[in-house]
């Protein structure tokens, strides 16, 4: 089993032990150390201690500790070498040990200010930790569009390749909160491994999946997934409201009107558009202060009539028959009704 887990948040927020990376002069000028500096402070108790590159010194806090990891020597060096990386790693692996702890979570150590890369620090995190009984945790926060976390469904994950905030080649199929193919379950497993108070504001585009399973499954299969979606989108708001701090909120958008199954079909009896509004008014019914729900209905449909221009007609290199995901031009009609919405008051 690997020593290493991946996990996605406020580093802040996890109830572990912590550490990351610093000078020897113990600068906390920028960067994530600046939160170290502003929570845990202590910086002449850290001093005392006279610690040199390679080495870590640590506080201890409440019940956990906090490592600092001395990479360099003065904070204005922008180049860190991996051997200090690895020294300091091993000399981490020793401390959690002798000190009993068993769990420690850190950012990719060296890969932001330092400019290190994390394929190139990840061995060494693993050369260090193998055969060891802690568990290190590597904590990043989600991808962001305008100060928004973005969670959800493959329409999430396109969202944030639209707007470069993930390479698109190879396409990926999972990033952060967001995966292609995701339910509301599959969403709720991740947010629920993460700890409470660990996002700051998110944006939830999610639902698309549920709805063609529903429209897909014979009728009294559907009628159990819509009921049981009413559970999920309770348990969704329910799940946000602790992840998310209170002083921000979680914007969750309806499932736009797709296309591909809302057209009228023959012999279809307007069976897949009972199923898209009845989830859309269970999604539409939860909308609160901090969880506030768009509707995007108003913004793709023009006189009755679904607005085919803002949906991929084919994707894929086989150029399938699409209209279901938003094209770019989709996108920015989302984005303009998410971000029309007036700034949160707690």
């Amino acid at each position: 089993m690997s020593p290493v887990v991946n996990k996605y948040g406020d580093l802040f927020a996890m109830p572990t032990s912590l550490a990351h990376a610093v000078s020897e002069d113990l600068h906390m000028g920028a960067g994530i150390a600046v939160g170290f500096r502003e929570y845990f402070g202590r910086v002449e108790e850290l001093l005392a201690q006279r610690k040199r590159v390679g080495e870590v010194s640590f506080l201890k806090h409440n019940n956990t500790y906090i490592f600092y990891l001395i990479t360099k020597k003065n904070y204005w060096e922008k180049i860190v070498s991996l051997s200090n990386i690895l020294s300091c790693l091993f000399h981490l692996r020793e401390l959690c040990i002798s000190l009993g702890v068993n769990e420690i979570s850190m950012p990719q150590i060296g890969c932001g200010l330092d400019l290190l890369k994390y394929e190139d620090v990840l061995p060494r995190i693993l050369s260090a930790f193998h055969n060891c009984p802690v568990q290190v945790n590597i904590v990043t926060p989600p991808p962001q569009v305008r100060g928004m976390a973005v969670a959800g469904d493959s329409q999430a994950l396109r969202f944030l390749l639209a707007r470069g905030k993930l390479p698109g080649t190879p396409y990926p199929r999972v990033a952060g909160l967001c995966g292609s193919g995701w339910t509301i379950t599959r969403l709720l497993q991740l947010l629920n491994e993460m700890p409470d108070n660990s996002l700051h504001n998110v944006l939830v585009l999610i639902g698309t999946t549920d709805v063609l399973g529903m429209t897909a499954a014979e009728p009294s299969k559907a009628r159990q997934l819509l009921r049981k979606a009413r559970g999920q989108c309770n348990a969704l708001r329910t799940t946000l409201s602790m992840k998310v701090k209170a002083c921000c909120r979680a914007v969750v958008t309806t499932v736009p009107p797709l296309p591909k199954i809302l057209h009228p079909k023959e012999g279809d009896n307007g069976r897949a558009v009972y199923f898209w509004t009845s989830f859309n008014n269970i999604l539409s019914s939860m909308s609160e202060n901090r969880f506030h729900v768009v509707d995007l209905e108003k913004h793709f449909v023009s006189d009755g009539v679904i607005r085919e221009d803002l949906f991929e007609r084919f994707m894929g290199r086989n150029k399938r028959e699409d209209r279901i995901h938003l094209n770019s031009k989709g996108m920015r009609v989302l984005e303009e009704a998410v971000f029309a919405l007036a700034p949160f008051q707690p």
